[in-house]
């Protein structure tokens, strides 16, 4: 019981928190709300005063002037009630903007543990679902709240001045109407959450089989995702029914209170008529009132489902906000300019699964030197590399770049200072400025074309940096979308390159531009080009070899490749092998030329 009080009360602070910078607009909307509320009631005041009024035999002008009256304010409530919508709907949609804001930039800047267990598709459902879902119930359900909250307390205020029995009477029969709802509530609200998370892992499901469609049909793997959907599907129709079952539940017993509420006035007003107690006015006010009374109560069954799912959204809005980056951006200190020197000090690793992917690496780079980076697939490569991009942080150990530890530097610092080029390049829908610039506006034209120049896109360049790209960048080549990627570090001029697999998946001739675009982009920079294919390697300065999530080996090439004992050169007789067992033609080693061209034997 404590723990569900506390979880609601932290729920209610969270949306204190959300409604506080925009105070001012919901105070002058609950100040709307207050007058409509007001009006409601006075309308059945005035219907009263009729009726005793005509009974007690007023002339056809006085009835009239009050009919006109009544006629004047249902009116004015009325528009009040549109108002009240429109103004309502505008202030929820600015509010949860900006929690939709804040959520976005707290999904971006968490581990990539957690991005490894969360699928997109189930974070778009958190961060855009959820966000709607706390949107809806701030324009639809808060205000009717609020209404219906100031419409009882003047209601029963009525009575009470009226006949303190009729107020005493509205209260009990308020109280035992409501304790039934939040008696069934509790139950409604946690199949609602139930619902949304099963939602989640359906869309996430989605999201995941869709990106890998053409793997799937090219394998015959159809049926294995039809059932799996079938699978996810079954488990949010499940939740569905049982919310759903939650909510007719509730429905039934409010719908048992209306009607006794209904019964109890008719025969309590006739009783207290027949008694001369009250006039047949306040009869019919009192049974008026129950009817006001009874639109609440049937509005908070009808606006349920939006409760619930707010209800159920805000938990996970909250659980996810819980939720605490292990990088954090607590840095003063900025490394000094030029190239930075990258020192491992027993750096350990894993994913929070008690399975290491990097052990005791111990290792110093100094600053300007290019570094290629090799092993089997597994050996802690990539893992590496995002220490070094701080991406995720070590489990044990330190890592410094330019003699400053990495978790002193701040993030903004780093994010400038240190490049990645991927293997997989993401580009978005928009021009092609805003790919190379990833949408920030500052850097001048100018410069974004001197970018796409210097990485051999001239085309590009001269077509215009304006010129829009399709969903994830269609209209590029996959060459170059990779030389777009290169354009990115351009334009960013970082002292630390990270090229990870950057030649893979690109054709021979498209590769010799990308080395000759990378031969250029090295210089005077620290650089770890991560690589299977050997022949990339042939001119940097070392080579570190991980296995096991261990190094096993790291010097300068040139001596590894004279050692018939080391790791790597057995790692090159082995490349050696493979080309010429294909039929790979083997070209000498160009004197100079950066990366430019082809070296079998490397």
């Amino acid at each position: 019981m404590t723990t569900d009080s506390g979880a609601t009360g932290s729920r209610w602070r969270a949306l204190g928190a959300l409604l506080r910078p925009d105070a001012s607009r919901w105070v002058g909307l609950g100040t709307l709300v207050a007058l409509s509320s007001a009006l409601t009631i006075t309308g059945p005041l005035v219907i009263r005063r009729i009726i005793d009024d005509a009974t007690d035999g007023a002339t056809s002008g006085e009835i009239t002037r009050l009919a006109l009256v009544f006629l004047a304010i249902a009116a004015v409530t009325q528009v009040l009630a549109v108002i009240v919508a429109w103004l309502a709907t505008v202030a929820a949609w600015r509010t949860t903007n900006g929690l939709r804001l804040r959520m976005t930039r707290h999904v971006l800047g968490l581990d990539h543990e957690f991005h490894r267990t969360h699928t997109p598709g189930e974070l778009i459902q958190r961060v855009d679902g959820d966000i709607t879902s706390v949107s809806d119930f701030l324009s639809q359900v808060v205000t009717k709240a609020a209404g219906a909250a100031m419409l009882v307390a003047g209601i029963v205020v009525v009575l009470t001045v009226l006949d303190w029995r009729l107020g005493l009477g509205m209260a009990v029969y308020l109280a035992l109407a409501f304790a039934v709802v939040i008696r069934t509530r509790h139950r409604a609200v946690s199949e609602s959450s139930d619902e949304m998370g099963a939602l989640g892992r359906l869309y996430g499901g989605i999201e995941e089989r869709l990106t890998a469609g053409e793997d799937l049909r090219a394998n015959g793997a159809a049926d294995h995702v039809a059932w799996r959907l079938i699978e996810d599907s079954e488990d949010a129709l499940t939740s569905a029914v049982r919310r759903e079952r939650a909510f007719l539940v509730m429905w039934w017993f409010v719908q048992g209170a209306v009607a006794g509420g209904w019964v109890i006035a008719l025969v309590l007003g006739s009783l207290l008529v027949s008694a001369n107690t009250i006039s047949i006015g306040t009869a019919f006010l009192l049974f008026q009132y129950v009817l006001l009374v009874a639109r609440p109560l049937e509005e908070v069954v009808h606006e349920l489902e939006t409760v619930q799912k707010a209800n159920g959204a805000m938990v996970r809005v909250l659980d996810l906000l819980a939720i605490e980056p292990r990088v954090l951006d607590e840095g003063t200190v900025r490394p000094p300019p030029g190239p930075l020197s990258i020192t491992s000090r027993h750096v350990s690793f894993d994913y929070g699964d008690d399975r290491p992917v990097l052990c005791d690496v111990d290792l110093r780079i100094e600053a300007g030197r290019s570094v290629g980076i090799v092993g089997r697939t597994g050996s802690g490569k990539t893992s590496f590399s995002r220490v070094v991009l701080r991406l995720v942080e070590p489990s044990e150990g330190m890592l410094d770049l330019g003699d400053v530890p990495i978790a002193d530097i701040p993030l903004d610092e780093l994010r400038r200072r240190v490049a990645l080029v991927p293997q997989e390049v993401e580009l978005f829908a928009g021009t092609v400025r805003d790919n190379v610039t990833l949408f920030d506006a500052a850097p001048l034209d100018a410069d974004v074309a001197a970018a796409l120049r210097r990485v051999g896109l001239d085309a590009l360049a001269d077509a215009g940096i304006d010129r829009m790209l399709g969903a994830a960048g269609s209209g590029l080549s996959a060459g170059e979308a990779q030389l777009l990627a290169l354009a990115r570090v351009w334009l960013r001029d970082p002292d630390i390159l990270v090229l990870d697999e950057a030649t893979a998946r690109v054709d021979p001739e498209t590769e010799q531009r990308l080395e000759r675009a990378v031969s250029e982009l090295v210089q005077g920079r620290t650089t770890l080009v991560i690589a299977h294919r050997l022949s990339t390697l042939r001119t940097v300065d070392e080579i570190i070899v991980f296995d096991h999530g261990a190094v096993v080996e790291h010097g300068n090439r040139s001596d590894l490749v004279g050692d018939d004992d080391s790791r790597f050169a057995a790692l090159l007789a082995l490349a050696l092998d493979r080309e010429q067992l294909d039929g790979s033609v083997i070209t000498p080693a160009a004197p100079t030329g950066g990366y430019a061209g082809q070296e079998g034997s490397s």
